[in-house]
């Protein structure tokens, strides 16, 4: 009777250990994005919005108020290339007029 309470606790305990891995991996991964999905969330968006779509960049060039470039580091892999991750994402983001707000315009992977 002990060894079918010892071998129910084991299963539970697996079960346990494999939601637990399960959750940390899905969690590690959570700043990781596929080229196309990574341009829908900040193509034509502002700074604001691609901020809250995919997280503040690695970097930021502003030294050029009319092209300011964003970069992430190993935020994106590219599906067509066995999922390689890419080294530097870049974000160029310009004023939609002289002034205005700026907004993603190119998406560069490197």
């Amino acid at each position: 009777m002990q060894t079918n309470s010892i071998a129910s606790s084991l299963k539970r305990g697996c079960a346990v250990a494999s939601v637990v891995a399960a959750s940390l991996l899905v969690s590690a991964c959570g700043d990781l994005y596929d080229r196309t999905d990574f341009t829908r969330l900040v193509q034509n968006k502002s700074e604001q919005e691609i901020r809250k779509g995919v997280g503040k960049p690695s970097t930021v060039d502003s030294s050029n108020p009319e092209r300011v470039i964003w970069t992430y580091t190993t935020a994106t892999f590219d599906p067509t290339n066995g999922n390689k991750r890419d080294t530097k994402t870049i974000v160029v983001l310009k004023p939609e007029k002289p002034g205005g707000t700026l907004r993603a315009t190119e998406v560069q992977f490197e």
